[in-house]
């Protein structure tokens, strides 16, 4: 889900950076850095950090067709090079579709995201529609998705946006090297993997969204073999010379929206048992969660569950002062359970024998939201 916080910079973000040199190079995508896979993990996957087509241009014609997360993008000779080249393309009919959706199935935020990893490099589904449902964000539907898609390949073609992806190659290798030197400083995949208890970690994506300003988004895509869990991380304002920079905050962004691929799956399975806890909380909580986005009890379940894991991360990473930080936070933004039931995790940290995974764990946190409810 979209998270729109920026909490304070603290003592436990003031680190050096170093900026680490790699040659990178960029076919389909803008290309990809691989964090060393720790020795002792061998079922972590290592975190790719990329910039993805497919983002981008999904980005691009939502903000032609007016939604307002994504035409906040921080850096502005892209948003203006955009405006170049795109602009004049605002009645495309991909950009007119793309309107009505957002009118008639709220169709914003992660539901374009959610799209863009269910298609390839050339903008065609990576599953047949004989397959239906997909397993795509639900406002997406059969036919209006086939003709989107149809037409979102017409604008890249039309536009000409494949050359001007590749002509912003270097903007985008600054992004991922500043990003890479943040991630090198804290070992996120081995935490993941650790606290979920994954067997296995499956391919771990980076994404950077140019577009996206402060909005960020966890989609997954499974299919097979396949097991990709995306963080898309919006650009923040770029440094005194324009280049972009991803800066220590955005580590904890970046873990709350990679613990959507593991926890969503979680309260899926126990989301019926969950539903009169979660009523009654959004209910008592509506006003604060709609104004952020969440516009269904399911929506708080997910929100709550994640937000406790990343108290979780903090609090095993950082300076207590952090961990404050970021609880006052939640609380601010409606989910005042946050610190009592990232305390409650504390107990699934110190028994791992008895709960080997998350899941084992979990019905503990659904005693928790029946007593915290009533």
């Amino acid at each position: 889900m979209s998270r729109n916080r920026v909490p304070q910079i603290i003592k436990a973000f003031l680190v050096p950076i170093v900026m680490l040199v790699y040659s990178i190079g960029l076919p389909s995508s803008a290309g990809a850095i691989d964090n060393s896979l720790p020795k002792n993990m061998p079922n972590v996957a290592a975190i790719k950090i990329e910039v993805d087509p497919r983002v981008e241009l999904i980005g691009i014609v939502f903000r032609l067709a007016g939604n307002y997360e994504f035409n906040q993008g921080r850096i502005r000779s892209y948003v203006r090079d955009i405006e170049r080249q795109f602009g004049d393309f605002d009645n495309h009919p991909v950009v007119k579709l793309a309107g009505r959706l957002r009118s008639t199935r709220r169709m914003s935020c992660d539901g374009p995201m959610s799209l863009s990893v269910y298609i390839d490099r050339d903008y065609r589904p990576r599953k047949t529609f004989e397959q239906w449902p997909w397993g795509l964000d639900g406002r997406w539907k059969k036919q209006e998705t086939a003709e989107f898609l149809e037409q979102l390949r017409q604008f890249a073609a039309e536009t000409k946006f494949n050359e001007f992806y590749k002509a912003h190659s270097t903007l985008y290798e600054t992004g991922i090297r500043s990003c890479q030197a943040v991630m090198a400083q804290y070992d996120l995949q081995t935490w993941l993997g650790e606290f979920f208890g994954a067997e296995e970690m499956g391919d771990m994506r980076l994404v950077l969204g140019f577009l996206n300003g402060s909005s960020n988004y966890g989609p997954r895509f499974t299919a097979g073999k396949i097991h990709e869990k995306y963080a898309i991380i919006g650009m923040p304002l770029p440094d005194a010379d324009g280049n972009p920079v991803f800066r220590p905050r955005k580590l904890e962004t970046t873990a709350h929206e990679f613990c959507h691929s593991f926890v969503n799956p979680v309260v899926d399975k126990y989301m019926e048992q969950l539903q009169p806890a979660g009523e009654k909380l959004y209910t008592a909580k509506a006003p604060a969660m709609k104004r952020i986005g969440y516009q269904s009890w399911r929506s708080l379940m997910y929100e709550s569950a994640v937000r406790a894991c990343v108290a979780s991360y903090i609090r095993n990473s950082f300076e207590p002062e952090y961990l404050q930080n970021y609880l006052e936070n939640e609380a601010g933004c409606g989910f005042v359970w946050t610190k009592e039931l990232s305390n409650l995790l504390r107990t699934y940290e110190a028994n791992r024998d008895k709960y080997p995974t998350f899941e084992s764990f979990f019905p503990e946190i659904i005693t928790f939201f029946n007593k915290y409810s009533k």
